[in-house]
């Protein structure tokens, strides 16, 4: 039950007929991973914390370094050197001291246990990680929220292929090949910061609704793409294949 604080701080969510009291208990109840602390991971987490996901767990072993602030909003100057998973924990819970969130500074690979967790935020920035997720989302039956931005362009999907079987998953979509894949992270690429905030807040958006909202009808199955040269959002419907080596597990 939500006592005069809670109504108080989500006093602008509760308020809106289709999420209400109930949509806000229904986040105070759900555990999720987010996967990277960095320029999807930081507005992904400061968001998800601001809404009242109760139980949060940030995974990334790497450190803060100066190219980062130019994206990274939760980082700051004199965090340079430190743990981008334990800092973005200790800005989060100075936003809300009312939830549970916690560090891991391990990197994620198949020994991570995602099994505790209703929801994951794929905010990584490279594709064995993605297909790792992916992997591990399919076969413990978990939303996967994964999105990804570079230069002035972002992604963003909701994976539910082990949920629901007529869902594709994202090997599905993007099969793993011996081709020399295009460089897609932004250490090579570049980035521009806003990018990285909007598709993050598409991210937690997609969360808030797949858990709090009544009535509602998944984004699962679509891939959205944003064109931030031309301020443009397509809405790609996407097809599974019947021949996907996770999807057959």
């Amino acid at each position: 039950m939500l006592n005069d604080e809670d109504l108080n701080r989500y006093a602008r969510q509760v308020i809106i007929p289709n999420f209400d009291e109930e949509g806000q208990e229904k986040l105070f109840r759900t555990a999720c991973l987010i996967i990277g602390a960095g320029g999807l991971g930081c507005p992904v987490a400061l968001y998800a914390s601001a809404a009242g996901f109760g139980h949060i767990e940030i995974c990334d072993d790497d450190t803060i370094d100066l190219t980062n602030l130019n994206r990274q909003i939760a980082h700051k100057n004199n965090k340079i050197g430190h743990n981008k998973a334990e800092n973005l924990v200790q800005e989060c819970s100075s936003i809300n001291p009312n939830i549970t969130i916690i560090s891991n500074k391990k990197k994620f690979d198949k020994s991570t246990d995602i099994k505790k967790f209703d929801l994951i935020f794929d905010c990584s920035d490279n594709l064995e990680t993605k297909y790792t997720i992916n992997l591990l989302s399919h076969l413990y039956k978990k939303t996967l929220i994964s999105g990804s931005a570079v230069q002035m362009e972002g992604q963003l999907a909701i994976w539910k292929s082990g949920i629901n079987k007529e869902y594709p998953c994202y090997e599905c979509i993007f099969p793993k090949t011996e081709e020399v894949a295009p460089i897609t992270n932004c250490r090579e690429a570049g980035i521009i910061g806003p990018i990285t905030g909007l598709i993050g807040s598409m991210q937690v958006n997609e969360g808030i609704k797949e858990i709090a909202l009544k009535n509602y009808n998944s984004s699962a199955g679509y891939l959205f793409l944003y064109d931030g040269l031309v301020q443009s959002l397509d809405k790609i419907k996407l097809t599974k294949n019947k021949k996907c080596p996770v999807c057959s597990i």
